[in-house]
């Protein structure tokens, strides 16, 4: 399955939130992102069609099985890129979605 830079994004916050929190709200994931509760609805909606998190209405997020598979493939190779990457560019706002942009396209 072909992820967007935009669920690869959301995976790898909903991983990271999931190393500190025991329930992980979509507040959580808005605030992680820095974007607005009504995309991360959306977004949610599309990975849960996708088999990648699983959430009952009013309850908390978490990763599925291969949500979790996933989440951490990325993970390794983002952690990869990211490292290659740091000395030659400026590490910006937009920094991370371009290396999830790179993932996308692998």
């Amino acid at each position: 399955m072909k992820l967007t830079a935009n669920q690869i994004r959301y995976l790898l916050a909903i991983r990271k939130l999931a190393e500190t929190k025991h329930v992980i709200k979509s507040i959580d994931v808005a605030r992680q992102l820095d974007i607005s509760r009504a995309s991360v609805h959306k977004m949610l909606g599309n990975l849960k069609e996708m088999n990648c998190i699983i959430q009952e209405p009013y309850s908390a997020i978490r990763l599925s099985r291969f949500g979790q598979k996933t989440a951490n493939e990325c993970l390794k190779k983002y952690e990869v890129i990211r490292e290659q990457l740091k000395p030659v560019i400026d590490v910006k706002e937009d920094f991370d979605l371009g290396i999830c942009t790179l993932l996308e396209n692998m």
